[in-house]
Formats: C-alpha cells, structure tokens, sequence
C-alpha cells in the first residue's frame, strides 16, 4: 500500500453567492510542488478535468515507458494531448464520460517497432495503468 498526498486550499475572494463564487484555489503535492487552479475552462490555470486528463495521460505514459525499457525498446521522446470530455450522463448530472489519448510515441532509430507492436504496448500498458484501473469512465487510445 502507499499513500499519495495532495492538499487543496481555498479561500474566500470576493462576495460568496452562487452566482459570484471565486473557484481559485492551489493545490500542493510535495514540499516545492504545487500549482494554481480553478474551475473549468478558466483560460488561465488547470482545471480539475484537465488535471484528471493529465493524470490518466501520465500515468499510462509511464506504464508505457517501463513496458519498453524492459522490452528493451529505446524511446526518444513521448508526447499526449489527452482531452477529457464532459457530458452529462442519464440522470441530467455532469460527469467525465470519456478520455481520450494520443500518444506519439518516438523510438530510437535502431529500435523497430510495428503498428502491431505499439498497439499491443498501449493495450498492456492500459491494462496495467494504476489510474486506468481506478476509474469507471471510457478510456480511447488513438495513436
């Protein structure tokens, strides 16, 4: 078992009503890690939607990574643009329904690699992602 820690602070800016409330807050990871946010598509700092896009995406990734490395498959870069779409679900409430992944995956140049063997480490490393396995919402992998 292991444990892993954020704190999230908040407070009052402003009048507090429904239709004024100031969402801005920061969250704290480690001693010197932490970030700023607010609520959703803010156009400034992340968003709770956004931090659990990125957190599947990161999470997969370095499944990802350590599926190669013992595959002895050399990566040279590895970039994603994972969207989280928001929907609202049969009973009217708002929910994740969906993330999607797009990983461009780069190997070494004396490192081949297939269509079907890239889509087999994406499959497992999906399979084996802490996170992936801890939500309810539908994961797309296009790559």
């Amino acid at each position: 078992m292991s444990e892993h820690i954020a704190k999230v602070s908040w407070v009052k800016q402003g009048e507090f009503s429904h239709e004024s409330i100031n969402r801005n807050h920061s969250i704290q990871f480690e001693e010197n890690c932490s970030l700023q946010a607010a609520g959703a598509n803010n156009g400034e700092v992340s968003d709770p939607e956004q931090m659990f896009a990125a957190s599947l995406s990161s999470c997969h990734m370095q499944t990802f990574l350590i599926l190669a490395s013992k595959k002895r498959l050399v990566v040279e870069s590895y970039e994603d643009e994972a969207i989280a779409v928001l929907e609202k679900n049969a009973e009217g409430v708002s929910h994740v329904s969906r993330v999607i992944l797009t990983p461009k995956v780069v190997f070494s140049a004396d490192t081949p690699v297939t269509k079907e063997t890239l889509t087999k480490m994406h499959e497992k490393s999906h399979k084996h992602c802490f996170v992936a396995n801890s939500i309810n919402c539908e994961v797309k992998i296009q790559g």
